[in-house]
C-alpha cells in the first residue's frame, strides 16, 4: 500500500482488506488428501497451488482499504489512547523499578518477580489502543515514557528534573503528539 497514509483498520492481515486477501490466497490453494504423498503420513493434507488463481495476481488485485475502514479520531478515542499511554507507562516504569529494587538495591527476589509480572502486563496494555499501527503506537509511547519516567523519579525517588529535562521532555511529547494525531486520509 505504498503512498497510502490512511490509518485504516483494513491495513495488513488483521484488517478487512487483509482478510479478503488472505481468503483469496487460501482459495487459490486446494487441500488434497493423497495416499502415498511421500511424507510418511499417508493421511496428511498437502497444499497445492490452484493454477487458475496465481498468488501474485491475487496479491496485486487485492482491494485497498475503503473509506469506511479509515480510522477517525473522536474525543473518546483520544481520551482512551492517552489513558492507555499513562497506564502502560506506569506499568513499565513501575515494573522496571521493582526489578531495579530487587537487583540493584538488594530488596528481595519477590520484587523482581512482581516487577516481571507487571512488565508482562505492560506488554498487553498497548494492544487496547484504538489504532492498529504497532510502530506508531510504540514510537508515540516513547514520548510518554520520557515524561512519566521523570515524574516517577521526582515523586518516588525524590530526584527532581532540571530545566534541560523539562525542555527535552516537552519537545519529545509535542513531537509524538503531532505524529500520533496527525490527520491521515
Amino acid at each position: 500500500m505504498s503512498g497510502d497514509v490512511s490509518v485504516g483498520h483494513g491495513e495488513g492481515i488483521g484488517g478487512t482488506s487483509g482478510q479478503h486477501m488472505l481468503l483469496k490466497i487460501l482459495r487459490s490453494y486446494r487441500i488434497m488428501n493423497e495416499n502415498g504423498n511421500g511424507n510418511g503420513n499417508e493421511n496428511a493434507a498437502v497444499m497445492q497451488p490452484n493454477a487458475e488463481a496465481p498468488v501474485a495476481e491475487l496479491i496485486a488485485t487485492s482491494p485497498l482499504p475503503s473509506p469506511s475502514n479509515t480510522f477517525h479520531w473522536t474525543a473518546g478515542k483520544i481520551a482512551l489512547s492517552l489513558f492507555l499511554f499513562f497506564v502502560a507507562g506506569v506499568a513499565e516504569i513501575g515494573g522496571g523499578w521493582l526489578v531495579w529494587q530487587a537487583i540493584r538495591e538488594h530488596k528481595g527476589w519477590y520484587l523482581a518477580l512482581i516487577g516481571g509480572i507487571v512488565l508482562f502486563l505492560y506488554g498487553v496494555i498497548p494492544t487496547f489502543q484504538p489504532i492498529d499501527n504497532f510502530g506508531r503506537v510504540y514510537a508515540v509511547y516513547g514520548g510518554f515514557f520520557i515524561l512519566l519516567s521523570y515524574l516517577w523519579g521526582w515523586v518516588v525517588d525524590k530526584s527532581r528534573p532540571d530545566l534541560g529535562d523539562w525542555l527535552g521532555t516537552g519537545i519529545a511529547v509535542a513531537g509524538v503528539l503531532v505524529a500520533f494525531f496527525w490527520p491521515r486520509n
